[in-house]
């Protein structure tokens, strides 16, 4: 997506929601820790590992998931990754991806009204597909950690943003 045709609306979104690394609350920094390791533990994709939940308001757990392949399928770890096959860069279409996302899951398996205005957290940046699903899902807040060879994020970013969520990058630290 170009969001330059917005002009300076663009530029004002990112004034507006100009939410530092210094915004992520203690309990988040420990979810997104916890992600990391529970996708270590979880995720069955052969290129990235990762895990989200959904927090409710009142920081209660109202969902997870990790990336992983549908039930009955043979997983990406076990080489049925048309993605890894092929090469696929960080970020670029997921058209081709046999698995459901973190982010995916986290809001498929949470329940409508514990998520509504609440907290997405997720050990990586979303792609497009999942920020659409987030945008859609009531939550009002995503905290990830950074991948700088996401060459996609700056688009997802604004995205999200014009949806009117908060959006915390934290820069990423060894688990």
């Amino acid at each position: 997506m170009n969001w330059s045709q917005y002009g300076s609306l663009s530029n004002d979104l990112d004034i507006i929601h100009q939410v530092s690394p210094n915004d992520v609350m203690p309990y988040e920094e420990n979810w997104l820790r916890a992600c990391a390791l529970n996708a270590k533990i979880f995720s069955t994709c052969s290129k990235r590992q990762y895990f989200a939940v959904v927090l409710a308001p009142n920081r209660r757990v109202a969902g997870i998931g990790y990336n992983g392949s549908p039930p009955g399928m043979a997983h990406c770890i076990d080489g049925a990754c048309p993605r890894a096959q092929e090469g696929s860069a960080p970020g670029s279409s997921y058209d081709n991806c046999i698995s459901q996302h973190a982010e995916q899951g986290a809001l498929l398996w949470s329940d409508p009204s514990l998520r509504l205005g609440g907290t997405l957290i997720v050990n990586g940046p979303p792609c497009m597909t999942c920020a659409k699903l987030i945008a859609s899902s009531g939550v009002r807040r995503v905290v990830h950690w950074d991948d700088s060879n996401y060459e996609g994020w700056p688009d997802v970013r604004k995205f999200l943003i014009s949806a009117g969520l908060d959006v915390i990058s934290v820069p990423a630290i060894d688990t």
